[in-house]
């Protein structure tokens, strides 16, 4: 068995997404939480321009405290050295505790509310009412100790990518499931079958319980695994994953792939955009589109 541990990043308030790229992107942090804000009666009585990331640990992923510590030190010179005041960035002191699944999994709700993710789809905390409009698809979640509740820009991009390509009948598989929050958006948009994966066992049963929620539990099917672990041929693959981790298997998505289908790709910072978008063309993708929003993007290509 694992468990989650959190490391804090103590920095300026400027800097915040920054520092959540660099817990995602150079420490493959599992999720991230930032700029925690608390209200009582419509007024903000706490905010906070900590990062907190969280890693699922277990024998095959130890805890490294002095690697990290080292990866956000050379995250902080880096800035200097492109001429950042130092007094600018905050301390970006360094912090740590374990967190036990009761808390991981209810702790940070207060900080979660409805969110209309694109013109179609809007995403609800499951202890939330929301009324929906007609034109509206509501996703009912419950992340628990899963990460995946539409609010990061990578997630946000692969949501507006679905709704695009994923049509009536289409079958999905997705590659790092999460909460399983991608895979229950295709369902709901009518695809016919939908598979998920993720190597962090501890999230198979929320997204199984929130495909109940949502009512296509007949739909989509959950289960710990990777890319190679899953059968069979898709119209769409979906996998929001790090740059590098794309990189490393996009040759595992290529039998995936229905010919003619398509391969949604993001957890992609800017930078490493053309290194993932060489990688799927390198196995045989054609390229089709490249979204943005902020300093993440997703690419989406196509199996001729």
């Amino acid at each position: 068995m694992g468990n989650h541990i959190e490391i804090a990043v103590d920095t300026n308030p400027l800097w915040v997404e920054y520092v959540a790229d660099v817990l995602l992107e150079r420490l493959s942090c599992s999720g991230v939480v930032t700029g925690e804000e608390e209200y009582k009666h419509d007024e903000l009585i706490k905010s906070s321009s900590q990062v907190k990331g969280y890693f699922w640990v277990d024998e095959k992923n130890p805890f490294d405290l002095e690697k990290i510590q080292l990866i956000i030190n050379e995250a902080k010179v880096e800035l200097v050295d492109n001429g950042i005041n130092a007094d600018n960035l905050g301390s970006w002191a360094l912090s740590f505790r374990d967190v036990d699944e009761e808390e991981w999994a209810h702790s940070w709700k207060k900080y979660w509310h409805p969110q209309r993710i694109t013109d179609k789809i809007t995403i609800s905390p499951s202890w939330e009412e929301y009324k929906p409009s007609d034109e509206e698809i509501l996703i009912s979640l419950d992340p628990g100790i899963a990460f995946g509740t539409g609010t990061h820009a990578t997630t946000k991009l692969c949501i507006k990518a679905i709704e695009d390509y994923v049509k009536v009948d289409d079958t999905v598989a997705d590659i790092g499931m999460g909460s399983g929050i991608l895979a229950i958006i295709a369902a709901k948009l009518g695809a016919s079958n939908v598979i998920g994966v993720d190597n962090d066992p501890s999230v198979i049963t929320v997204a199984a319980e929130n495909a109940e929620i949502n009512n296509v539990s007949d739909i989509c099917t959950f289960k710990e695994g990777v890319s190679t672990d899953i059968e069979g041929q898709y119209d769409v693959v979906v996998a929001n994953i790090l740059a590098e981790v794309l990189i490393e298997i996009m040759h595992t998505f290529v039998p995936l792939v229905i010919n003619n289908g398509k391969l949604i790709l993001s957890g992609i910072i800017q930078r490493k955009a053309d290194d993932v978008k060489q990688s799927a063309i390198d196995n045989g993708f054609s390229f089709i589109e490249m979204t943005v929003e902020g300093d993440w993007v997703a690419i989406i290509c196509e199996k001729k």
